[in-house]
């Protein structure tokens, strides 16, 4: 222990000189170097400080040590010029030495390890890189909510379009049912109907047949009787034997339509290639007592060739004719017009037939076409009221429908359609 005092004595010893003796005690000089090392001192020892904070607040920096290392390298410098200071009027040149090892000591661990680390600092993203890849993130982050969000709509509509999807499912369902239903209940209509036309048809050509006998009876009887083989009658009683003639004569034209509407509902399929031109010509030719009796023109335009049943067809077309004939305005010989016109893309062939006749008002243009229906009394025109019925009868039989236009006082214009006749009928 007593060999260690005079070595501190010596490491404290201040007997040496100070540096001011090297400066002369000039003051310019003693302040220049005293200030200069006090400031420089101080900013050393604010470094370290600096540095604690950075590394206190920053846990995530990398080489936390290597910081703490150069606050220790730089406060160690600090305390050398501290000493400098110190020893400008003091010679405590050991300890300003030591202190000067020490801050060797720490320069060379301090250098020894800064550089192995230079590469890996050099690999360190700069801040320019770290602000891309931010912005590059801040927008990777940006489409991702955006998508995010297009999924959450996506989602929410493909939910609201199922449940729809399920509602018009389940609608559907009950329309197919109640479809089904009623598809059901109109065939066992149509089955019903079927049935009652049928039992109509056969009660019908029954009556028809059955009614004619005794018609026919009565006709003669009554014509004998107006004979005046078998007694004169007075006044009265050959007024009453024409009414009883008349009665029978409408009653044989009655059965007669009858008969004829019925055959058409109960007559078999039998149709062929028709050439319409040679019906209207036949109907015509029947029709020709009548045609030339009230002064009649009847003009024929291009006709088609059409596919149905030539009886029924002839008869089509001179109950229509009839139809004009009839029904013109007294003084104003008919004119009638026969025409058609080729619908290729519905097949069929649109026929029609004009008049300048009587016409009729529009609100019975549905009527006229029902069976008896009449719209004039039997003292203005003949007829029974069927031969419209019959019309329309004959072209539903031919899958086509019938409708009439008409204008009171000039005339009215009959529109039907039939079948055009097939590859192997010809015609125009």
């Amino acid at each position: 222990m007593s060999n260690m005092s005079p070595l501190l004595s010596d490491w404290f010893d201040t007997t040496f000189m100070g540096h001011g003796h090297c400066y002369l005690w000039r003051s310019d000089l003693v302040v220049l170097h005293t200030v200069s090392d006090s400031l420089i001192a101080a900013s050393y020892f604010t470094i370290p400080v600096a540095l604690y904070v950075l590394v206190h607040k920053r846990k995530d920096l990398e080489y936390d040590w290597m910081f703490v290392l150069f606050a220790l390298f730089i406060f160690c410098c600090g305390l050398t010029h501290l000493m400098s200071v110190y020893n400008v009027w003091n010679g405590a040149y050991y300890v300003s030495g030591g202190l000067k090892a020490l801050t060797a000591l720490v320069s060379l661990l301090t250098a020894a390890l800064i550089w192995p680390l230079i590469p890996k600092a050099i690999a360190l993203p700069r801040p320019a890189e770290l602000q891309a890849a931010n912005h590059e993130l801040e927008a990777e982050i940006s489409r991702r909510s955006l998508s995010e969000q297009g999924l959450e709509r996506a989602h929410v509509e493909l939910e609201g379009r199922i449940a729809e999807l399920t509602r018009t499912k389940v609608r559907l369902e009950q329309e197919i049912e109640q479809r089904s239903r009623l598809e059901r209940r109109q065939q066992e209509q149509t089955q019903a109907l079927k049935r009652s036309n049928e039992e109509l048809e056969q009660f019908a050509f029954i009556a028809s047949h059955d009614l004619r006998e005794p018609l026919r009876k009565l006709m003669a009887f009554t014509q004998m009787l107006m004979s005046g083989k078998y007694g004169e009658f007075n006044e009265k009683g050959e007024q009453f034997v024409r009414y009883i003639r008349e009665a029978a004569e409408r009653m044989d034209a009655l059965l007669n339509s009858l008969l004829s509407y019925s055959r058409i509902s109960s007559s078999r399929e039998d149709h062929e290639d028709v050439n319409l031109a040679q019906i209207v010509d036949e109907a015509c030719r029947d029709l020709q007592l009548r045609i030339e009796e009230t002064g009649a023109s009847i003009q024929v335009d291009d006709l088609c060739w059409v596919h149905g049943d030539p009886a029924q067809l002839r008869q089509l077309i001179q109950n229509l004719l009839s139809n004009s004939l009839k029904y013109f305005s007294p003084g104003t010989p008919p004119v009638i017009r026969v025409g058609a016109h080729r619908n290729e893309a519905t097949g069929r062939c649109d026929v029609f037939v004009a008049d300048n006749g009587i016409g009729f008002d529009m609100a019975y243009g549905e009527q006229i076409f029902e069976v008896f229906k009449r719209l004039h009394g039997r003292a203005e025109f003949e007829g029974t009221g069927m031969g419209l019925a019959i019309c329309r009868k004959i072209v539903e039989r031919h899958g086509g429908t019938i409708a009439a236009q008409g204008t009171e006082g000039k005339g009215a214009e009959f529109r039907f359609d039939l079948p055009l006749a097939g590859a192997l009928g010809g015609g125009p």
